[in-house]
């Protein structure tokens, strides 16, 4: 399987829930063609540069997946149908220095996706220290 890497422009009209409808139409494209979805980018409102239908911006998404051949003339196939996207291109990775370039990019978009665990810190040792000072402080001003 070779690796792609698609972008879509969405129309800006559209809700929040119809934008992630028409993402998520795309993403069962690809698992129904068979497609190894790896990392997804939402990069959202963005302006375009130029004008595309009328429209000065556009919501872009980013798909990074594993496909055989057909898969592509498929998925672009419903792109150009499906009349809320304004935009698209499908950039195939084959070389080597590529597929690295290609590797980084996943992984990046994978770290972005998953949380950071929250390190919480003890207030125990803080309120310790606030009462140090104020020792200190009604020690000088009784001296």
């Amino acid at each position: 399987m070779t690796c792609y890497e698609t972008l879509f422009v969405i129309k800006p009209t559209l809700t929040d829930e119809e934008t992630a409808e028409q993402v998520a139409k795309v993403t069962e494209i690809l698992a129904k063609e068979g497609a190894e979805l790896l990392a997804t980018n939402d990069m959202g409102m963005r302006k375009l540069a130029y004008p595309v239908e009328k429209h000065a911006r556009g919501y872009y998404t980013i798909l990074f997946f594993k496909a055989e051949g057909t898969t592509i003339h498929e998925l672009e196939r419903n792109l150009k149908i499906n009349e809320d996207v304004i935009k698209f291109l499908t950039i195939k990775y084959t070389k080597n220095k590529e597929l690295t370039q290609f590797k980084k990019l996943v992984d990046i978009e994978v770290r972005k996706a998953t949380p950071v665990p929250v390190v919480e810190t003890a207030p125990v040792v803080e309120a310790e220290t606030e009462t140090k000072v104020e020792e200190v402080a009604v020690t000088e001003e009784t001296a």
